[in-house]
């Protein structure tokens, strides 16, 4: 009887294990708790262009009401604010009208060209079905093939797209090929979550401040409109917070009252001075993790923080964002 329950055990085995090595890249599952590089990527497209859009949207409603201040805005960022090491991760805006007029992207021969019939490497309108995602679902992933610049290779592309509702556009990027099966502890992972949108904010930014908003004063109310309803995480809890070298917050994501105040001498639970900490990351590394305690105040529990903490470029600002380690 034990024989034939090892056998049978063993049977059992020998399906899962066959199921498990041959299904597709993109439907296996995880080693438990474990987040594959698929994932990850899409979590970052996703979470770098719903801040982005959110931002455009703040600034397009509340400081730039025509649509050629808005368009040279967007370029300026668009040009500036590249991702992932190789630099293929940028963004595309484009109208959601029936022509699908190409706003800013980094080929400047695309702008101002009709984009709605374009097509991909292999024939499909990809575009028209980015409008239609856009115009009946708010946003969504679309996928589709084409040549990576960063390759000079025909690769699928899948691209999270999402809607700027005050200019009727509509705003996107995505990530080519199909990623190494590669899995990251959800800490990790998190982690990478925070330096792509960290440092994708950070030169967007610092283009913005250097070549549109170059008075100060223009500067810091860019600056405190543009992460003010920025939130992310599927719980909310990320948000952006802009500090000068001196220490003052410039903004707050999460909370506006703190703007103007001077922190050179904030310590957390631990002693630490956390600013000072962060604002020598931005001098010396330019970036980088940084671990404190504070108060969580979603718990009232005293936590681990990791920040990522990003010099904008061209300025003595940084900006960080974070996550409690529960």
């Amino acid at each position: 009887m034990r024989t034939k329950s090892t056998l049978i055990m063993l049977m059992v085995m020998l399906v899962g294990l066959t199921t498990f090595y041959s299904c597709n890249c993109d439907e296996c599952p995880s080693p438990t708790n474990q987040v594959s590089q698929y994932t990850l990527d899409k979590t970052i497209v996703q979470t770098n262009t719903t801040n982005v859009a959110t931002g455009f949207e703040t600034i397009f409603s509340d400081m730039i009401p025509d649509s050629t201040g808005r368009a040279n805005f967007s370029q300026v960022f668009v040009d500036a604010a590249r991702f992932y090491d190789d630099n293929s991760g940028y963004f595309f805006v484009e109208t959601l009208d029936s022509f699908a007029w190409c706003v800013a992207h980094i080929n400047h021969d695309l702008i101002a060209t009709a984009r709605a019939g374009a097509q991909d490497q292999n024939g499909k309108f990809f575009i028209k079905e980015i409008v239609e995602t856009v115009r009946y679902s708010g946003s969504g992933f679309v996928e589709y093939y084409k040549l990576n610049p960063a390759t000079g290779t025909k690769e699928r592309k899948l691209s999270f797209v999402t809607n700027i509702p005050s200019a009727q556009w509509f705003i996107g990027t995505g990530f080519y090929g199909d990623p190494p099966e590669k899995y990251y502890d959800p800490l990790d992972a998190q982690k990478e979550v925070l330096l792509e949108v960290n440092n994708t904010m950070a030169k967007g930014m610092g283009a913005i401040l250097k070549d549109i908003y170059t008075q100060e004063e223009d500067q810091i109310t860019f600056c405190q409109h543009f992460i003010d309803h920025i939130r992310f995480f599927d719980n909310g809890s990320g948000y952006f917070f802009i500090n000068d070298f001196d220490g003052v917050n410039i903004a707050h994501g999460a909370d506006a009252s703190h703007q103007g105040q001077n922190d050179y001498d904030l310590k957390d639970t631990h002693g630490a001075y956390i600013i000072r900490d962060m604002i020598d990351i931005a001098k010396n590394q330019g970036s980088g993790y940084y671990q404190y305690y504070w108060n969580n105040p979603a718990t009232g529990n005293e936590e681990t923080k990791i920040v990522f903490v990003t010099r904008i470029p061209e300025t003595n600002y940084f900006i960080a964002s974070g996550f409690y380690v529960q």
